[in-house]
């Protein structure tokens, strides 16, 4: 696909419009193409979508970008855009997979949660910027930078979380895992773990439970201030949640344990 000199999307973009432009210009190559908005539906100049390929209209115009005349529930723009840019890219592919469900509706089984999120974000861009929707893409693209970001990270964990290691506690199921980005209480908890611990590239090290979990490591804060006697390990008031080192606050001393070690230190309190 030639790169295109200009990306033409709809007035008030939405998400799926914002992202198929962000595709093109983070994997597309099109980082110097200028932008261009019509009136959702139609296009630049009233010329056909498609006719000119240094031109590449997304979620607009009826082209080969535009998922408007289909009733799959699985096309958007941007799962089009993805298709053709980076297929084979996964954290992509994870990233694009919510933004079509989002924009077939389908992203709550249920009542929709009140928690703010990406589309109210750009609703609110689109308030400030109501007849700039250049400000609209232009603020919007780190943003999404960001989230792929977050889907490449979750991708690395789940590979890092098949080398975990599993022990038996008082409590029940406790897994421990090190990796670059530490751990997830998400891929812990959903396996079935009442505790977790972690390490990561830097050495900080955590443990936690389930906040609804009758686990109190204050025992286990104890144990690792004589063994591990001059790192900065920390207690939460909760007594859930052991921390030696966060990206909030970097340890003073690191912990001196291997992951193995720290895990020796919680089965001896089995």
């Amino acid at each position: 696909m030639e790169i295109p000199s200009t990306i033409v999307g709809h007035l008030a973009p939405d998400l799926d419009c914002l992202v198929s432009i962000w595709i093109l210009i983070h994997f597309g190559g099109a980082v110097d193409a200028n932008l261009a908005f019509v009136a959702a539906g139609r296009t630049l100049d009233g010329r056909p979508a498609d006719i000119d390929p240094s031109i590449v209209h997304v979620d607009t115009g009826g082209g080969r970008f535009d998922h408007h005349g289909s009733d799959d529930p699985t096309l958007s723009a941007a799962e089009l855009v993805r298709r053709a840019i980076a297929p084979e890219n996964p954290a992509l592919r994870q990233l694009v997979d919510q933004v079509t469900r989002i924009d077939h509706a389908e992203v709550y089984g249920g009542r929709q949660p009140i928690f703010f999120n990406i589309t109210d974000l750009i609703a609110g861009y689109n308030s400030l910027y109501p007849n700039h929707p250049h400000h609209v893409a232009r603020a919007m693209l780190p943003n999404l930078d960001a989230w792929y970001e977050h889907e490449q990270r979750s991708l690395r964990l789940e590979r890092a979380f098949q080398r975990r290691l599993e022990f038996q506690t008082r409590w029940g199921l406790g897994i421990a895992m090190a990796s670059d980005d530490g751990g997830s209480s998400k891929l812990a908890y959903s396996h079935g773990a009442v505790l977790y611990a972690y390490r990561d590239r830097r050495g900080y090290m955590g443990i936690a439970a389930q906040h609804r979990s009758a686990v109190n490591l204050e025992p286990i804060y104890r144990d690792l201030k004589r063994v591990d006697a001059q790192a900065d390990w920390y207690l939460h008031p909760s007594h859930r949640l052991l921390l030696c080192g966060t990206p909030k606050a970097p340890p003073r001393v690191p912990s001196a344990l291997s992951l193995q070690q720290l895990v020796d230190v919680l089965k001896r309190r089995i």
